[in-house]
């Protein structure tokens, strides 16, 4: 049997102790990020606790329990299908835009990827974008295939949703702003932050659909200011692909888009059906229009600032609060209209949940099995 000279054996063992030097860094540096990750949720967790306390004791107990017993199961039911049908508009519009790709997938498996993707985001303060990855990575089997095409087709589905939230609230929170008893800085403020969003997604469209070479400078700088996540990163080295993508969307596939733009449009419209049945069921009244596109007006302002604690918690009584109040109407039921939004988004995020666990996907998109793998291999050196 040969055997390797002593030279030869020592230099094998450097490379072998360098390799586990190398593989325990790592996995440091990875420890260290999610203590760090951990530590933010849990001070963002507990904020949010403390928030809710506050305005449930503000709100009174009583005075909530009673608004949602005066909604009845009826009500309930209806306010959670509407918020589930909702989503499930936004689920087809993804599915259309995947499909003129190539990826056939199913709306039942489609559904469980945005799902799971919610479930991140609404669980994790990521300013909307925690779910992403796994989304892309789900979408793509695990950055397998077609991984450029899954990545434009979420960035024209958050485009496109971009652009039709800003022109609801430009549209409707025009109307609806005139008739409340809101600031006039205010109110200008809300329509030039409709305004300035519809221009620049406006923009952006414009200039992905000609491949214009300052589109690719602006995304690019947008990336490298983004947190250097594995997706991120994978963005950026693959830019270029996904302005193809993007530019195939806009131009080869536009029917197809247009139809997706519809069921997104249908998505946000759901927005407007869940505060009319819980106004109906929980105070017995219907809301005019320009109450109505207040609302929707005032609740996309709030939703800048929910992210910042896991499912809004806290941050989303209390800025319906001022909602209610602006709408003359006592915040016992704003903290109960937030709470119905939370069972109904639970809702999904169980499903998420289920999907990611089904799967063996991870909070990060990676497959939980290879990272136990990478861990049973560390622990062994």
């Amino acid at each position: 049997m040969e055997t390797l000279s002593a030279p030869r054996r020592d230099c094998a063992e450097m490379q072998w102790r360098r390799g586990r030097a190398g593989a325990a860094e790592k996995g440091g540096q990875m420890m260290r990020v999610m203590e760090k990750k951990q530590v933010l949720l849990l001070i963002s967790t507990l904020f949010g606790i403390a928030l809710l306390g506050i305005m449930i004791w503000l709100a009174r107990p009583m005075a909530i329990l009673a608004r949602i017993k005066a909604l009845g199961a009826g009500g309930i039911s209806a306010f959670v299908i509407s918020v589930i049908v909702g989503f499930s508009f936004g689920v087809e519009g993804w599915r259309r835009l995947l499909r003129d790709y190539g990826l056939n997938y199913s709306f039942r498996r489609t559904f469980g990827m945005m799902a799971g993707a919610y479930a991140v985001t609404y669980l994790t303060p990521s300013f909307y974008l925690g779910g992403e990855p796994v989304r892309a990575f789900a979408a793509s089997d695990g950055f397998t295939r077609r991984t450029h095409e899954v990545v434009a087709t979420i960035f024209i589905e958050r485009l496109i949703y971009l652009i039709v939230i800003a022109s609801f609230l430009l549209a409707g929170g025009i109307i609806g702003l005139e008739s409340s008893s809101i600031s006039g800085g205010l109110q200008q403020g809300i329509v030039g932050l409709a305004g300035t969003a519809l221009v620049v997604s406006g923009i952006a469209l414009v200039g992905m659909s000609r491949r214009a070479t300052w589109a690719s400078r602006f995304f690019t700088a947008v990336l490298r200011h983004l947190p250097q996540w594995k997706w991120v990163k994978r963005m950026q080295d693959g830019l270029v692909s996904v302005e193809a993508g993007v530019n195939a969307a806009l131009n080869d596939h536009r029917w197809a888009t247009l139809h997706a733009a519809a069921l997104f449009a249908l998505s946000v419209g759901m927005n407007v059906v869940s505060p009319l049945i819980f106004f109906f069921f929980a105070y017995g009244r219907i809301l005019p229009a320009d109450q109505l596109v207040l609302f929707f007006a005032l609740s996309v302002v709030l939703s800048v600032f929910t992210w910042i604690t896991p499912g809004g918690i806290g941050v989303t009584e209390g800025g319906y609060a001022a909602v209610f109040a602006i709408m003359g109407l006592p915040i016992d039921g704003a903290v109960a209209f937030s709470l119905m939004q939370k069972l109904a988004s639970m809702c999904i995020v169980g499903v998420g949940m289920g999907y990611l666990a089904h799967h063996g996907i991870d909070y990060f998109g990676r497959r939980k099995s290879t990272r136990k793998r990478i861990d049973q291999r560390e622990g062994m050196t």
